[in-house]
């Protein structure tokens, strides 16, 4: 949101400043228009000093930026050296904001203040506005009281030149000085006519290179044009890569899909393992039933022996029935060999289940570590290929877009170029025809000048001639005054025929000023082809270097394209490899499943190491955790040295922008104030020719002679006028190449002012991804402090059922005790009722004290059933173990699991006892599974990492999390 509303302020000022250069730019056009109309009737020089008096000032500002000012204004070339100085530092404003991150706050204040500078510099250019009007109005007095001053002179000018023709009129002796006058302006017009012809040649000249140098453009136009057709080459091959790619990245999503269907095959496969792995638990469980089943036969068997030996012993004093004892006893004997026989069978068969069991698992836990690793790095390679699928359909997409761009670039530029070229080819044909038109006439104008020359020069011999004849007449008018009349009618015929001669050479001089100005636009012109044929150039150096750009990506996507076909290569053949070993593992499987036997030792045993392993993964967590709160408080602590280093920036930052804008306004108004200059001579030009043709056509036409001092005055006003004329033509010149200067330096400027704006959006955007990424750290702190509450909760559980299970074998152990006492009961009731004449039985009647020590029998089978279900701990961990679980029962109360410490409450039945021990080593086997299979880490990781935050491509370095 602060972003957003940062944006709309940053575009509500560039409008704002946009509407106010527009108002500006109308003002000052509307007072040069009305300065122009106003000062047409004014005189040269006084005009010129109100040009020089009437520049205006340079607003004034704050001490800071009048110091920027004195510094950046001097001269010319320090104004060009502070534009390279400006580029540069706004290639360091670019770099600087590459690596800038600053907080929402500073950020709004940087907005306030600038609003409030915006707002400040306003009024002021409001105040100066109205100054410069009230300094426009004095002016326009000054102008109006010039004004009639001329007019005042004019008047006695006028006055003057009437009294001064009444004086002529009456004097007749000054003829002669008249003549040498006429012969004198006719020596100026010869003159005036060779500068005009050395003019011609040289405008002639001129012609000529203007005609080279547009041939020279046209042949750059040409190469363009091949240039064009090049681009447009390399972009239909550039569309026919991309459309290879869209074909690859199909194929890439096809296997993509393949793989996902893979694994979804080898999941289910994996899921089926898991159910045949509880099916053969389930059976080795009811074998160990089995087995604990034919263990208590063979006891049985055992005491059944012993009882048949001491009836043995028994009637061994009876000689009646020996035969008949001999034949029990070799009886007997053959059962006994039979039953040891089976017994050692059992064993035997017992020892190969365990070796087949533990190879079995082995080879499981082998198969599920290949499964698992397998299963991860699938999943792994599926992700990688789903970004890079993801990057290269937007990295299509971005090419479509920017060919698309270039093609429709390329078609404005030839239609533009077609029809500047055009318009170009036919204003250059036009000019070149209205030039040579214009020469012809210029030549034709010239011979005509020379008859008349030659025409001259022949009245001025008969000029001489009548002079001579003249001055005898007047020596003949002296004695006599009758042919005075006939001479002033000669001198009025010698008068028409100069004036005429005078509007000649004014009308050369008309006709050079136009050619003058043609050559000038001639110029203007050339300058604005060969800038337009520079920024052709340079958009055609531009896409040269895009394309080549483009070059390097198509390269970069080839080779990930060749990578990706290895990598699939490489996932087929593993493929195929964990298929054959897949088929392997369920023939053995299948081949082993009748002879697999569990005990529980081993899965306690690696219980206890997957308690270890968690233990070392939870203190290992603990570690990570007080690493990453340590790191925290680290970044607390380094957020003020990193706010002092942003406020430097931001404080450095501001004063170059600040330097940029009090530049570019310096420009702004040197532009002014050239333009009023160029118009304010334009109008002095008006003015002088105006004055030049009212002199011409405001002499009296009765006018008979001019004196000496007046001749030479004119023709010093008039060299005085031709001198300035060429100076202000030149100053004209030179302010439009300087004009044309300035308005570059000002485009120069409003880009890298715009590229200022691209950069400040381009950090916003950068810093809310950042914001983004932070928020979902701290959402993958919080789901890994969640997990590991639930892997604490497990092991807890884990613990008790492990604890409950060490009880259970105790029992188990007091159970076996209870039925071998049973069984020796049922075989003295058997014998007692085999026998019931025989009063005396002395193994019966004496009680226990007669029969033989069993204790060794009893250890053995302890030892059995130990090795079938598990060996008893007598250790302090496991009294420790039984008092956490068992906390009210007293001391003498558990020593109830020893073997020869008989409780009668703890009986269990044999039925129930098996049940408890599947019901425990499920629920460890439950857990087990759920801790070594948890993937709730991955998933959190998967979902809380970000894998399409993606920073500028435009941007270098490393990107600092602050």
């Amino acid at each position: 949101m602060d972003g957003n509303s940062k944006k709309e302020k940053i575009a509500a000022a560039r409008k704002k400043l946009k509407k106010f250069k527009q108002s500006s730019g109308n003002n000052s056009t509307k007072s040069s228009a009305s300065q122009s109309k106003d000062a047409k009737k004014q005189k040269m020089p006084e005009v010129s000093e109100t040009a020089r008096n009437s520049t205006p000032e340079v607003p004034v500002q704050t001490d800071k930026t009048k110091e920027e000012k004195s510094q950046s204004m001097p001269t010319q070339p320090e104004t060009e050296m502070q534009t390279t100085g400006s580029t540069e530092s706004l290639h360091q404003l670019s770099r600087q904001l590459n690596g800038l991150i600053s907080e929402p706050q500073s950020m709004e204040e940087e907005d306030d203040s600038n609003s409030s500078y915006i707002e400040t510099r306003n009024k002021e250019l409001a105040s100066q506005l109205q100054k410069q009007k009230e300094e426009n109005h004095k002016l326009q007095k000054q102008v109006q009281q010039a004004r009639e001053h001329a007019q005042s002179l004019q008047s006695q000018l006028d006055q003057e030149m009437e009294t001064s023709t009444k004086k002529q009129r009456k004097e007749v002796g000054p003829l002669r000085e008249q003549l040498q006058v006429h012969i004198q302006t006719i020596g100026i017009l010869v003159a005036e006519k060779t500068e005009l012809q050395s003019q011609l040649s040289q405008s002639q000249k001129i012609a000529s290179q203007r005609l080279s140098e547009i041939e020279d453009i046209s042949s750059r136009l040409k190469t363009s044009r091949q240039r064009v057709g090049d681009l447009e080459r390399s972009l239909a091959t550039a569309n026919n890569s991309a459309q290879q790619f869209e074909k690859s990245s199909k194929e890439f999503a096809r296997e993509v899909d393949r793989l996902k269907m893979d694994l979804h095959k080898s999941s289910k496969s994996a899921e089926d393992l898991q159910q045949q792995v509880e099916e053969l638990v389930g059976e080795l469980q009811s074998k160990k039933f089995e087995c604990s089943q034919l263990e208590e036969s063979v006891r049985d068997y055992r005491s059944k022996a012993e009882m048949a030996e001491l009836y043995v012993q028994q009637s061994s004093g009876q000689t009646e029935n020996k035969e008949q004892t001999l034949q029990a006893m070799e009886i007997q004997r053959r059962e006994t060999e039979a039953l040891r026989t089976e017994l050692a069978e059992v064993q035997e068969a017992c020892n190969r289940l365990l070796s087949e069991k533990e190879e079995s698992k082995r080879h499981y836990q082998s198969i599920i570590d290949q499964l698992q690793h397998h299963n991860s790095q699938l999943t792994s390679q599926i992700t990688s290929l789903t970004e890079e699928r993801e990057k290269l359909v937007t990295r299509e997409h971005d090419l479509e877009v920017a060919v698309l761009e270039l093609q429709e670039k390329l078609q404005n530029i030839d239609s533009e170029q077609t029809s500047q070229m055009n318009d170009s080819a036919r204003q250059s044909e036009e000019r070149i025809s209205q030039l040579s038109s214009e020469q012809t006439d210029l030549k034709q104008q010239l011979e005509a000048q020379v008859r008349d020359n030659a025409n001259l020069s022949r009245l001025m011999e008969e000029k001489e001639e009548r002079i001579s004849d003249l001055e005898g007449s007047l020596s003949q008018l002296r004695r006599e005054a009758a042919d005075a009349s006939q001479l002033l009618e000669g001198v009025q015929n010698d008068k028409t025929a100069l004036s005429r001669a005078l509007t000649q050479n004014r009308d050369l001089k008309q006709q050079l000023v136009e050619l003058q100005n043609g050559f000038v636009k001639m110029s203007n012109d050339n300058m604005e082809l060969m800038t337009k044929v520079q920024s052709e150039q340079h958009s055609s150096r531009e896409l040269l270097c895009r394309l080549s750009q483009q070059d390097e990506e198509i390269k970069q996507l080839k080779e990930m394209i060749s990578n990706r076909e290895n990598s699939v290569m490489e996932t087929q053949s593993s493929e195929s490899t964990y298929k054959d070993d897949h088929l392997q593992d369920r023939l053995r499987h299948y081949e082993a499943q009748a002879q697999i036997v569990e005990t529980l030792q081993r899965e306690l045993h690696n219980s206890q190491d997957m308690i270890d392993a968690l233990t070392t993964q939870n203190s290992e967590l603990r570690t990570m955790l007080i690493k990453s709160s340590e790191k925290s408080e680290n970044n607390e602590s380094s957020p003020m040295e990193v706010d002092s280093e942003r406020d430097e920036l931001i404080a450095s930052l501001q004063k170059t922008v600040r330097h940029l804008e009090v530049e570019r306004e310096q420009l702004n108004q040197n532009l002014k104030d050239q333009r009023e200059l160029s118009d304010k001579l334009s109008v002095n030009l008006a003015d002088m020719q105006e004055e030049i043709i009212k002199q011409s056509n405001g002499k009296p036409p009765k006018r008979t002679a001019v004196s000496s001092l007046e001749y030479t005055k004119l023709e010093n006003a008039l060299e005085m006028i031709e001198e300035k004329y060429t100076k202000v033509m030149r100053d004209k010149a030179d302010l439009c190449d300087r004009n044309d200067e300035l308005e570059h330096i000002v485009l120069q400027l409003q880009g890298e002012s715009d590229t200022i704006g691209e950069y400040i959006s381009l950090y916003h955007h950068q810093r809310a991804l950042l914001q983004q990424r932070e928020a979902q750290k701290n959402d993958y702190i919080s789901h890994l402090a969640r997990d590991r509450e639930e892997i604490q909760g497990k092991l807890s559980e884990l613990q008790l059922l492990v604890m409950q299970l060490l009880g259970e074998k105790n029992m188990l152990d007091h159970y076996h005790e209870q039925s071998l006492t049973g069984s020796l009961r049922q075989l003295e009731e058997q014998q007692f009722q085999q026998y019931p004449t025989n009063g005396h039985h002395p193994g019966i009647t004496n009680g226990n004290a007669d029969w033989p020590d069993y204790t060794s029998s009893e250890s053995e089978a302890e030892s059995e059933v130990e090795a079938v279900v598990g060996p008893v701990h007598s250790d302090r961990n496991e009294s420790a173990a039984e008092s956490r679980l068992h906390p009210g029962i007293p001391e003498s109360e558990k020593h109830h699991h020893h073997p020869h410490h008989h409780h009668h409450s703890h009986q269990p039945h044999s039925e129930e006892q098996p049940a408890k021990d599947n019901h425990t080593a499920n629920k460890i086997l439950h857990l087990l599974s759920e801790i070594g299979h948890s993937n709730l880490i991955d998933h959190n990781m998967d979902d809380c990492i970000d894998h399409n935050f993606l920073p500028c491509k435009y941007c270098k370095g490393q990107v600092h999390i602050v």
